[in-house]
């Protein structure tokens, strides 16, 4: 299992998801990674993160890295963030689970610490000593990508929730995110607002899953709709 265990600054991933869109390989990047002033294990570890959201597909049958390079030319720059936050949670569970972390704390308090962060999603985990690390270089990431800031009393506090303009990147980022969870499906209100896309408001752009053929929509025996994968054979619960 990947691990986001490094610190991974925004133009870095902006630089491999460029290559990965000119199909260039990936290995020249821990070349460049060190240009940039990395030493060579830390190149190598921080390629290793970058390779496994733009340069590899954790399902041979899952289309999301080719859709996602496919989208690039039709979309904003400001767009680019849906797609490495889209990646980011679909192949990583820590970076997942502290992104779900801090959107229910700024939804409950507004503000909140590291260490609350951090305790909050060791609670899932054993090998604390490791996932611990893992937390604290993705928060530092989420800080370096701006979804995130800090305050004067030196807490954290969500930034500025960012709009999708296109549906369908909104249609994209919605299969990410049922990608990196084994549920097989999802009550449309749940899906809509899950924690983990809090730098994001997708409420508008629910329309899309409709129409999309890679999901379907059902209703539950309670009348509730219910968003699942067309590959998963939905059946009401």
């Amino acid at each position: 299992m990947a691990i986001f265990d490094r610190f991974i600054a925004y133009t870095w991933a902006e630089r491999a998801l460029e290559m990965a869109v000119k199909q260039e390989p990936s290995e020249p990047f821990q070349n460049w990674l060190i240009g940039q002033g990395l030493g060579k294990e830390s190149a190598r570890r921080t390629s290793n993160i970058l390779s496994h959201m733009w340069f590899k597909t954790a399902s041979t049958n899952e289309p999301l890295l080719p859709d996602a390079l496919g989208l690039f030319p039709s979309l904003n720059i400001s767009d680019h963030l849906v797609l490495h936050w889209g990646m980011g949670i679909a192949h990583f569970s820590v970076f997942r689970e502290t992104a779900q972390v801090i959107g229910r704390l700024g939804l409950l308090q507004g503000e909140f610490t590291k260490e609350e962060i951090i305790n909050r999603v060791l609670m899932k985990y054993s090998n604390q000593s490791t996932i611990r690390r893992a937390i604290e270089r993705t928060i530092q990431t989420m800080y370096d990508w701006s979804v995130i800031q800090t305050t004067p009393q030196r807490k954290y506090r969500q930034s500025m929730t960012n709009t999708i303009s296109s549906p369908a990147l909104a249609e994209w980022f919605f299969r990410a995110i049922m990608i990196g969870l084994p549920e097989k499906y999802w009550l449309l209100h749940d899906l809509i607002g899950t924690m983990e896309v809090f730098p994001f408001s997708l409420e508008s752009h629910a329309s899309v899953l409709y129409t999309s053929p890679h999901m379907e929509i059902i209703r539950d025996p309670n009348g509730a709709e219910v968003v699942g994968k067309r590959d998963n054979k939905l059946k009401p619960a």
